[in-house]
């Protein structure tokens, strides 16, 4: 943490993440680093981020996701400068969009035949 110059979260958020990047993790990282959150929202304290913007411990976040989501509009990581807020967008590129759509189309074409379907996640509960 004391020599990224960008950390970028990418967490799957349980118990033991919940708020793990808090103003301990902002004090031991540079005050020129940027905090990336595309994960969950849950995993960063926000009250924590805000005032490490706000003191310049921190340069810059973007986050994608928020805790709760959608965010308060009156949460000020909203009108800081420094900070890029997207609503949970960062899959909703025309070509992720598109590969969405063609797997969605593929599992319901063969649902209809009656074979399995080829994107399945969690195939152990699948029959």
């Amino acid at each position: 943490l004391t020599r990224s110059d960008v950390l970028s979260i990418h967490a799957a958020l349980t118990a033991e993440t919940k708020n793990r990047f808090d103003k301990m993790t902002f004090a031991r990282m540079k005050n020129s680093a940027i905090l990336i959150n595309t994960a969950r929202g849950g995993l960063v304290n926000e009250i924590d981020l805000t005032e490490a913007l706000e003191t310049g411990q921190l340069w810059g976040a973007g986050l994608d996701v928020t805790n709760p989501e959608p965010m308060d509009p009156k949460n000020p990581l909203l009108n800081m400068e420094n900070v890029c807020v997207l609503p949970h967008i960062g899959s909703a590129t025309e070509e992720t969009r598109d590969n969405m759509a063609m797997m969605a189309a593929s599992n319901l074409l063969a649902a209809i035949k009656g074979e399995k379907m080829p994107q399945i996640i969690n195939k152990e509960v699948y029959q």
